[in-house]
């Protein structure tokens, strides 16, 4: 009995349309549900698709396939180790991202409390989060992905996925003043490595090639930003 759960189980992770049976084009960007999504998710979708198409890691002819689960039993069952997050994307087996219950017509997704995620973290934010992570994997290979850092690979996917939307400077003060929301294990945001990957890349002009071309210290970084 236990085998034949495990095989059921590695069925589903293979092939979740199974379970998702309505989907939404935007280009490769494929958004799957198991009930029809409303006419704001061609939009979100679209807008997802636009920040990710920026990365040179992107690639037109790959598919990106996104499921949006609607409870959070359904998300635990597809990320039962990281079932707190707001999405997970299987660098590694299928490709696939999987992200938590949404408000799909408000474009936010829905917290572990129940309460909206805020500000510039919408709906089409965490989707091109997720995205930019196996683009990256698949550009890098999973051994190349998983020698990354992770304020490099979360950082990256923050800045693909903000699509433009980041205070830099308000950022930068919160690090030298060391608040909370510049600090990842107690605010659970990217900010932190935003701001790293934003001035590795658009402050000395370094290629996001080059910035994951490898495993990164943050420390000389950190030490940068601090004598700014």
């Amino acid at each position: 009995m236990p085998a034949a759960i495990a095989l059921a189980y590695a069925v589903v992770l293979a092939r979740p349309q199974m379970v998702f049976a309505y989907e939404l084009r935007a280009d490769n960007v494929v958004l799957h549900a198991r009930a029809p999504l409303p006419p704001q998710a061609a939009a979100i979708a679209a807008t997802a698709r636009q920040r990710v198409s920026r990365s040179p890691f992107y690639t037109p002819t790959d598919t990106y396939d996104v499921f949006l689960c609607d409870t959070p039993a359904l998300f635990a069952f597809f990320a039962p180790i990281h079932h707190n997050a707001g999405g997970v994307a299987d660098v590694y087996l299928t490709r696939d991202v999987f992200l938590r219950p949404a408000h799909v017509e408000r474009d936010r997704l829905v917290g572990p409390s129940g309460a909206e995620a805020a500000g510039d973290r919408t709906l089409g934010y965490f989707i091109a989060h997720e995205i930019t992570h196996i683009m990256t994997a698949r550009r890098l290979g999973r051994r190349g992905y998983f020698a990354l850092d992770t304020w490099q690979s979360e950082g990256y996917a923050d800045y693909v996925g903000k699509g433009g939307s980041f205070d830099a400077a308000a950022a930068l003060r919160d690090f030298k003043a060391q608040t909370p929301a510049l600090d990842p294990k107690r605010s659970g945001l990217y900010l932190r490595y935003h701001l790293l990957v934003a001035h590795e890349l658009d402050d000395l002009g370094m290629t996001p090639q080059a910035l994951l071309s490898g495993a990164m210290p943050s420390a000389p970084v950190e030490a940068e930003l601090a004598a700014k």
